[in-house]
C-alpha cells in the first residue's frame, strides 16, 4: 500500500539529502538523521553509529566493511526494482559485551559474508548471500538466525557455532565437529551430508547431488522431510539409510510436485508448489513442507516501509523551508 506524507524541511536538508542523484546511507540514532553518499557510504556511517543505531541502504551498490557494532543494518530488498548491494568480503565481528542485537534485512551480498569472534544472537531475515562461513575455528557465534534468506553458494559453520536456517534456500552446509545445525521448512541443495552430525532438519525438501554413499549420519534428526527420486542425475538415493527413525520422510517427483522448480537455483525461481504438492507434503504443523509453510512463509519484501517517490517544492516558505512530499510502500 502506498501512503503520501507532508513533510516540512530546512532548505539544507532538502539540498544535502534529496538533491543527490547517488546511493545514500542514512543513520538514525534517535530523532537524530545523518546521510553519507556514494559507494562508502556504509564505510562512512559506521564508525559514526553506536550500538542500537539503524543504517538504511538506498538500492544501489555499496562496498563491503567490517561492521564491528550491534547495528541494525536495512536495504531495499533483494527483489526490488533496484536491490542493494554491498560488494566484497565483509566481517560480523560483534563485540562480547555488545547488549544490543546485530540484524541485517533487505541485502545481497556479492562476496562472502565471515562471522568473527564471541558474540551471539546475529539476525539474518530476506538478504540473500554468495557464502557464509566463520573466520577461524575459534570463532564462537551462537544463536545465528537465517529466515526468508537464500544462500546460493556454501555455508561453512565453525565447531563453536549454533546456526539456525528457518523458511530459506541453502546451498551446501558444511560444519566443523561441534558445530550444531537447525534446518526448518528450508529448500537445501546439499553436496555433501555426512559431516553434518547432530543436525535436526524439519520439513524441508533436501536434494543431495553427492555419491551414492552419501547420507546423513545416524545422530542425525529428521521429520517430515523430501528428497527427489533418484533420476540419474540428481543423486537423491536413500539420504536417511543410517537413521533408526525418520518420521514422515518421502521422495518425490518434481513433476506434480513443484510449479517449476526442479532442483537448480535462479533468481527468477519462486520454489513454489503446486496444489497437489501443498497437499500431499505437509510438514509437522499441517502446512505445506519448503519455503512457504511453517510460522515464517517465504518472502523477499521487507518489514518496514520503503520511500518510493519523492517531490521537492520550488520554492521555499517566509521561514526558508521546503515542502516534501514522500510516497511510502508498506
Amino acid at each position: 500500500m502506498k501512503k503520501l506524507f507532508l513533510l516540512v524541511v530546512s532548505t539544507l536538508l532538502a539540498a544535502t539529502s534529496f538533491a543527490q542523484n547517488t546511493v545514500v546511507a542514512s543513520l538514525s540514532h534517535g530523532t537524530d538523521v545523518t546521510y553519507f553518499y556514494g559507494a562508502d557510504a556504509l564505510k562512512q556511517a559506521l564508525p559514526v553509529a553506536e550500538s542500537g543505531d539503524i543504517i538504511s541502504l538506498s538500492g544501489g551498490t555499496f562496498n563491503g566493511t567490517d561492521i564491528t557494532k550491534a547495528i541494525t543494518l536495512r536495504g531495499a530488498g533483494i527483489d526490488s526494482a533496484e536491490p542493494t548491494y554491498i560488494i566484497g568480503n565483509f566481517n560480523i565481528w560483534i563485540p562480547t559485551e555488545d547488549a544490543n542485537r546485530f540484524t541485517m534485512e533487505g541485502i545481497r551480498c556479492t562476496g562472502t559474508m565471515f562471522t568473527k569472534g564471541t558474540f551471539a544472537n546475529p539476525y539474518f531475515v530476506k538478504c540473500q548471500f554468495i557464502a557464509l562461513q566463520n573466520a577461524t575455528e575459534s570463532d564462537a557465534v551462537t544463536n545465528q538466525m537465517f529466515v526468508n534468506c537464500k544462500i546460493t553458494d556454501h555455508v561453512n559453520v565453525g565447531g563453536n557455532n549454533t546456526v539456525t536456517f528457518l523458511n530459506s534456500y541453502v546451498t551446501a552446509i558444511g560444519k566443523y565437529q561441534n558445530g550444531l545445525i537447525t534446518v526448518v521448512n528450508c529448500i537445501v541443495n546439499q553436496r555433501g551430508l555426512r559431516g553434518l552430525t547432530q543436525s535436526i532438519w524439519n520439513n524441508c525438501v533436501i536434494f543431495c547431488t553427492g555419491y551414492s554413499e552419501d547420507y546423513l549420519p545416524a545422530d542425525a534428526q529428521v521429520t517430515n522431510c523430501i528428497t527427489p527420486k533418484y533420476n540419474g542425475g540428481n543423486h537423491a538415493y536413500d539420504i536417511y539409510r543410517a537413521l533408526t527413525s525418520h518420521p514422515g520422510t518421502a521422495e518425490f517427483d518434481y513433476e506434480g510436485t513443484f510449479k517449476t522448480f526442479k532442483g537448480n537455483y535462479s533468481d527468477s525461481e519462486t520454489f513454489e508448489m503446486t496444489d497437489e504438492g501443498k497437499a500431499k507434503y505437509l510438514g509437522t504443523d499441517g502446512t505445506e513442507i519448503g519455503l512457504y509453510g511453517g510460522v515464517k512463509p517465504y518472502s523477499s519484501k521487507p518489514s518496514y516501509p520503503l520511500i518510493t517517490t519523492m517531490t521537492v517544492g520550488k520554492e521555499t516558505d517566509a521561514e526558508g523551508q521546503l515542502s516534501v512530499t514522500i510516497g511510502i510502500n508498506e
